[in-house]
């Protein structure tokens, strides 16, 4: 992630700047990420919300690749194909993980 070290002002009146802080935060955002989404990309997506079972199996998926890669970097020296079936499962994992977070 590139370091946003950049600064970009805009002028708005103090109830103008309250209305837009007050959507930022209604969809989980700071005042800059709303700001950089809306400028970017003409919309702001709000981060899916989870059930806690979801939130459950979300940090399963992430207690379950994480052994997987330590199991992984154990197994490396020893056989390369388990190693390599090991790899393609974690991808599977992360990617599972990941569609929670894309919309």
């Amino acid at each position: 992630m590139e370091n946003k070290s950049s600064e970009l002002k805009i002028r708005c009146t103090p109830e103008e700047k309250k209305r837009i802080a007050s959507r930022a935060e209604s969809v989980g955002k700071t005042l800059s990420e709303f700001a950089r989404e809306m400028l970017l990309k003409g919309k702001v997506v709000a981060p899916p919300k989870f059930t806690e079972l979801q939130e459950y199996g979300i940090k399963m998926l992430y207690d379950y690749a994480k052994k997987f890669t330590y199991i992984g970097n154990y197994l490396q020296s020893r056989d390369g194909r388990l190693y390599t079936e090991i790899e393609v499962l974690i991808s599977e994992i992360k990617a599972v993980i990941k569609q929670f977070f894309n919309t």
